[in-house]
């Protein structure tokens, strides 16, 4: 699913998708994408015992782990969010208060129509290395995700190529950040910061690639022991911190596939697990001292056409595609046995719990098995003896990797290469681990390839550009035209929510008229947890990415 702390959208691999149907006083949670609601044990710092471990699974160990880096996964943000600067956090309705620990304060003003911004840093902020956190530290994120300097390898400009400037205050604590205009978004901006390491764009690109520089972060917790290759990352308390004392002594992210998760909960190594369909919740549910929370998801899980794919460069013929995949089919696959409903997705910039949503994509694709036919049939691609259609004598065979071992998602890409033989098109599954996330996505190692975005925030407008602009990391199709990218990019600065809802909502429907994305599902999240894990859980915007409270708020409840 798409980017890092200071994008709305977070790449992941596509999920199961799903919820449970355990017995009502067991667990809490949405049955239908109605019913926005969240579960994740809210407690202050004042109910937390101190001391103790914790230790969760993770998919992927990702080779990039700049959070801010256009190839930077929900895995990198995972890992980041513990010890780089974390300087505003979310709550679930994705409201944001600002961090003490790093803003003393924070001020707005329009100064000659323009947005502006103060930030007063708290003058104990450091990096781990004992550089002040400062001014600079503003303008050099400013500078790397601007979109000007285009060496920058950056998942979204979305709100820094609107600022003006960012200059020195009355002292080096204080930055004043200035727009082009009037700018509905600012808070969302400046959520991390560049270390000064990483300031000029080769560093910014290549020095945290299978190097986590705990010495450049800041935050609560170091990393303590990093070992991408036995797949571990552990935390413990930062002794150079200044702020909020954590409460665990040791936390360690576990890298393991779907099933060996599940297993490692039910025999208590892991203290949580993702459990993304009722197979998987079966596995789950009844083991002692276990609390199950399901929310909402502010997640999009999609199918991605390659348009630079030699046979899916032609829009007719990924349209095609599309005609011939029963989305609905897929739903029942991923929601098979469980509790929840929701309508067929339509936008990737807002959820249909959200003002101004429109099914953008349902205008302009309908399940039509005849329909995809005849216009394979009209791009000259003909149906051979076999069964599979060929042009120029190359055949209609794609390859659809598939992330990870769980049965729903075999089950939904079986579905899929059925669907594509009805129409007379051959798609390979290849089957990947889910370390091989990353990989396949980056290189873009795929015809079709079932992914996901999550949204960390509910400014969707905000991000339009992270999905359609052509230079976008994130643009993983390529479908949609560079000389879409004024429009695209204009959403941003118009000057209330309303009206960039409104012309949001028209350059998405253009974009999608590229037929390079397909929305599948949103779905629920459910996570098993051990009772008394608190500030976790799923809790649609909150914290990190709807599931992770700020670091120094995870631990275990007083007993």
């Amino acid at each position: 699913m798409a980017l890092a702390a200071t994008a709305s959208l977070v790449l992941s691999g596509c999920t199961s998708g799903g919820t449970e149907s355990a017995p009502k006083e067991k667990t809490k949670g949405a049955t239908s994408e109605s019913e926005v609601l969240t579960a994740y044990n809210p407690q202050p710092a004042s109910n937390l015992q101190q001391g103790g471990k914790m230790t969760l699974p993770i998919v992927e160990i990702p080779d990039q782990l700049n959070p801010l880096h256009g190839d930077g996964s929900l895995y990198t943000s995972k890992i980041a969010w513990f010890y780089q600067p974390q300087l505003s956090f979310n709550d679930p309705k994705g409201n944001i208060t600002y961090n003490p620990d790093y803003l003393a304060d924070v001020k707005q003003a329009t100064v000659d129509g323009k947005t502006q911004i103060t930030y007063d840093i708290n003058p104990q902020a450091k990096w781990n290395d004992g550089q002040d956190i400062d001014w600079t530290a503003f303008r050099d994120t400013w500078n790397a995700l601007n979109g000007k300097n285009k060496d920058y390898v950056v998942g979204s400009t979305d709100g820094y190529s609107s600022i003006t400037s960012v200059a020195k205050g009355k002292d080096a604590k204080q930055a004043i950040v200035t727009f082009s205009g009037p700018f509905v978004y600012w808070k969302s901006l400046f959520s991390t910061l560049v270390n000064p390491h990483i300031a000029k764009a080769d560093a910014f690109n290549k020095a945290y690639v299978s190097t986590p520089h705990a010495e450049w972060g800041a935050g609560p917790y170091t990393i303590s022991k990093f070992d991408a290759k036995g797949g571990t990352v552990t935390y413990k308390p930062n002794p150079k911190w200044w702020g909020a004392k954590p409460h665990l002594d040791e936390f360690t992210f576990v890298q393991m596939e779907v099933s060996a998760s599940l297993n490692a909960f039910k025999n208590g190594q892991i203290d949580a697990v993702q459990a993304a369909n009722a197979e998987e919740l079966n596995q789950v549910k009844s083991v002692a001292g276990t609390e199950l929370r399901r929310g909402t998801t502010t997640s999009n899980n999609l199918l991605v056409f390659n348009s630079t794919s030699p046979q899916l460069k032609d829009p007719v013929v990924r349209k095609a595609l599309m005609e011939g995949i029963d989305r609905s089919q897929l739903a029942k696959i991923t929601f098979q046995g469980l509790g929840y409903t929701e309508p067929l997705p339509g936008s990737f910039s807002l959820f249909p719990f959200q003002k101004g949503y429109q099914d953008n994509f349902g205008k302009l694709v309908k399940f039509d098995t005849e329909a995809a036919k005849k216009e394979l049939d009209a791009a000259g691609w003909k149906a051979g003896a076999d069964g599979v259609r060929a042009k120029g004598g190359e055949k209609l065979e794609l390859t659809f990797p598939t992330i990870g071992d769980s049965a729903t998602v075999k089950a939904r890409a079986t579905a899929i290469a059925q669907m594509m033989k009805n129409i007379g098109v051959k798609l390979n599954i290849e089957a990947r681990p889910s370390a091989d996330f990353n990989k396949v996505f980056t290189k873009r190692a795929f015809d079709i390839f079932g992914m996901g975005f999550i949204s960390s925030d509910p400014n969707g407008m905000l991000y339009i550009c992270q999905m359609y602009c052509s230079d976008s990391t994130l643009n993983v199709s390529r479908s949609v035209p560079k000389s879409m990218d004024e429009e695209v990019k204009a959403v941003t600065n118009l000057p209330t929510l309303d009206e960039q809802i409104a012309a949001g909502n028209k350059v998405e429907l253009k974009a999608m008229e590229t037929y390079g994305i397909m929305p599948i599902h949103n779905g629920p999240t459910i996570w098993a947890v051990k009772k008394g894990l608190a500030n976790y859980g799923a809790a649609q915007f909150y914290g990190n990415y709807g599931v992770i409270g700020a670091p120094e708020l995870i631990g275990w409840e007083k007993k």
